[in-house]
């Protein structure tokens, strides 16, 4: 388990990336929303688009951070469920 940690702190694992690769619902609706986003900008004038922009840039922020959050959250959840297995084991034996 301390290699994985080292490999998550040290940028090597990047679960991020592999985030719904094998969903296809999940593929689906990004090239959905994609495609949309693509129409949409379209048909904007140049001060649409500006404010369009200025918008995409901020979901994404607030996107980054609230993954990186449930990353972390995950993260804790399983941290505590295994110490959770742990302390119950030792509580057998």
């Amino acid at each position: 388990m301390t290699k994985t940690i080292a490999e998550l702190w040290k940028g090597e694992l990047k679960p991020v990336e592999y985030s719904g690769i094998n969903n296809l619902q999940i593929k689906q609706l990004a090239r959905l929303v994609e495609d949309n986003c693509e129409n949409f900008e379209a048909n904007l004038n140049e001060k649409q688009q500006e404010i369009f922009e200025k918008y995409n840039h901020s979901f994404e922020d607030y996107s980054f951070l609230t993954n990186e959050q449930a990353f972390c959250d995950g993260f804790c959840l399983g941290m505590k469920i295994a110490a959770e297995a742990l302390i119950g084991a030792e509580k057998i034996i």
